[in-house]
């Protein structure tokens, strides 16, 4: 209807109701001042209601639509197509995209509607209903998210990604094993330290926790806190040993609450997506090689929505320009 709400069939002013103040006019011969008061309308409305039954019919009394003519100001076709494209290749949010177009998050946001790929895939959301809070502390070191993340290694010659599942040239992914990616983030600046291990182990935890505050201290990041999981090596005494080593506090999340370490398991996804399946890998140990160039675009060059479209190290740089390049 032509104000966007459900109305009865047969109320005043419908096409029913207009056909009837028509009637009126037409053909039992009341006045357009008489119809007016009868319908409590304006006399303007009676006449325009009957100008356009005279001219088209009852197709004249439907509703028309609200859509101009031209739309000057639309976004060119090229510029939507590519909202679509980097929706599709990259499943980005309408933020990140707007940001790479030029548009307003809202613009993009209605492009992907009309394209009926607005909403993205949630079936790696958290599966409660329990709303969303979003936090971010003062200063950097103030809280360090660290975790762990478990991938298949990829065998010599590429694996079922790249030959498909059944194909002779799939023969050995079996025994590739797996990979562990251990990563710490800062939760001011967002700023990661990672590495790729064979192990999850208490020793292999504690170790790179030494290494991670060491980095952050070239930074001039001090590591007050840390935040992690309740995996056995971050329940065992060497962690907790490491930790006070570094003069850290250790916190643990709430269990089974991953969304207490959002940040962190963020980061993972987006290694998913920008770096472990971006492209078919013949080895682990190309992947690996192009782990530590990712890292380093991460924090140098990759910008975040949530830090105003600014990259990790930019956060710093007035401290430490010799970091940017």
């Amino acid at each position: 209807m032509a104000h966007g709400r459900s109305q009865h069939p047969n109320a005043p002013l419908t096409p029913e109701g207009r056909r009837r103040m028509v009637e009126c006019v037409l053909v039992k011969r009341w006045t357009i001042e008489a119809t007016a008061e009868r319908f409590q309308v304006d006399a303007k409305t009676v006449r325009k209601w009957r100008d356009r039954f005279i001219a088209e019919g009852e197709t004249g009394l439907c509703d028309r639509s609200c859509r101009p003519h031209r739309l000057p100001n639309r976004t060119p076709r090229p510029i939507r197509r590519q909202v679509i494209r980097l929706r599709k290749k990259r499943r980005k949010g309408a933020a990140w995209i707007a940001h790479q177009v030029g548009l307003a998050a809202s613009t993009v946001q209605h492009i992907l509607n009309q394209a009926g790929v607005g909403r993205l895939d949630r079936g790696d959301r958290a599966t409660d209903r329990e709303p969303v809070r979003r936090y971010q502390r003062e200063h950097p070191g103030e809280v360090i998210h660290v975790d762990i993340k478990k991938l298949a290694a990829i065998p010599d010659g590429g694996g079922w990604w790249m030959h498909g599942r059944g194909n002779d040239a799939f023969k050995g992914h079996s025994g590739a094993g797996y990979v562990y990616l251990h990563s710490a983030l800062d939760d001011r600046t967002r700023i990661v330290y990672s590495e790729i291990h064979t192990d999850e182990q208490a020793t292999t935890a504690a170790g790179f926790w030494t290494r991670a505050v060491a980095f952050y201290t070239t930074l001039g990041i001090d590591c007050e806190r840390v935040i992690t999981d309740n995996g056995s090596c971050y329940r065992s005494r060497l962690w907790h040993q490491a930790c006070a080593g570094t003069g850290t506090t250790v916190k643990k999340t709430r269990p089974y609450r991953p969304q207490t370490n959002g940040k962190i398991e963020r980061f993972h996804r987006i290694l998913l997506e920008e770096w472990a399946y971006i492209t078919d890998w013949t080895s682990e140990h190309q992947r690996a090689e192009a782990f530590t160039r990712f890292i380093h675009f991460y924090n140098h060059h990759r910008p975040h929505g949530s830090l105003g479209w600014a990259t990790p190290m930019d956060t710093i740089r007035d401290n430490l320009p010799a970091m940017h390049t």
